[in-house]
């Protein structure tokens, strides 16, 4: 099961108020609603492809307008064996589009039934029911969105879930819109809003275990990273002291930079930590890291002046 159905599943188990049927009751019908007439009958169809989806809607209809109901199914597309499910309402259909504007100021009447924080949560849970979706927080990007057909949803959609500081967005999609969220604290805050604290806990459980070796591999990275530098490094001052002790006699080099010459020399993969220690090691006196350094700087100055007196 995916991640997202696996909020739906939970969302439609959150009981709910009156007002919040009704907000809930509205982001289903305005979202997901189509409202036609067919031999000179009224008709109001809720299509979704989540059958749990389909039964919190039945529910809400019953509950709040008692509407006599009928089941439709039919096939998404030839290749795709899932069934679309249509609750066609009968009854009472021009109680329900004159009560929430579905033919005149949908967005005005929403903003009415969502007044209250409680409402406007519920209508949040339902949207997503309706037109939403989440990457599972075991994948690259941390994606939430709703989509809908219609700008000015997608505009109010925005502004209900801006309302909880969600820093929601919007961009086209297909032949509608999106309202969406990028940042892992933001779909955890919107999760939790909704109702689902099941798969915040699931949610942020991944997400931890994931930043966390996300973390590890960073650091992972800049050890190799570092160690290739230092690999890198050494060759160079390998190739120095080769040029050095060809061209210049030992008894013209002074002690210091023999010291560190001869140090490279036995331990050629060492990096400059180590290199301190086993100065110390070896000629029983202590060095700074940039002592040491210091000492290589001098051995490649001395090398750069015979390549450009052999040049």
């Amino acid at each position: 099961m995916s991640f997202a159905k696996t909020v739906k599943e939970e969302l439609v188990t959150v009981p709910v108020e009156l007002d919040e049927q009704l907000a809930e009751f509205s982001a289903f019908i305005n979202l997901n609603g189509e409202f036609h007439i067919a031999s000179r009958q009224k008709m109001l169809d809720f299509k979704t492809n989540n059958p749990t989806v389909a039964k919190r809607f039945l529910q809400l209809v019953r509950a709040l307008y008692q509407s006599e109901t009928s089941l439709i199914t039919q096939k998404i597309n030839k290749l795709n064996q899932k069934n679309a499910i249509i609750i066609r309402i009968h009854t009472r259909v021009e109680d329900i589009v004159n009560e929430h504007g579905l033919l005149e100021n949908p967005i005005e009447n929403q903003e009415l039934t969502t007044s209250t924080p409680e409402a406007k949560k519920a209508f949040l849970r339902a949207a997503f029911l309706s037109g939403g979706s989440v990457n599972h927080p075991k994948t690259a990007e941390y994606h939430l969105e709703i989509y809908t057909n219609n700008p000015k949803q997608a505009v109010f959609l925005q502004s209900v879930m801006n309302t909880f500081d969600l820093n929601a967005k919007i961009t086209k999609r297909r032949q509608g819109f999106i309202c969406y969220l990028k940042d892992a604290e933001g779909i955890s805050d919107f999760l939790q809003i909704v109702g689902a604290q099941n798969s915040v806990f699931q949610f942020e459980d991944i997400r931890i275990k994931r930043d966390f070796n996300n973390s590890i591999n960073r650091v992972m990275n800049m050890e190799i990273a570092n160690e290739r530098k230092a690999i890198v490094a050494a060759n160079e001052q390998l190739r120095d002291i080769e040029l050095i002790e060809t061209y210049i006699p030992q008894d013209h080099i002074d002690l210091k930079t023999k010291q560190v010459i001869d140090l490279r020399k036995e331990y050629p993969e060492a990096s400059l930590k180590e290199l301190v220690e086993l100065f110390e090691q070896t000629y029983k006196e202590q060095i700074s890291k940039s002592g040491l350094n210091h000492r290589l700087v001098k051995v490649k100055q001395m090398a750069n002046e015979l390549k450009e007196g052999l040049s």
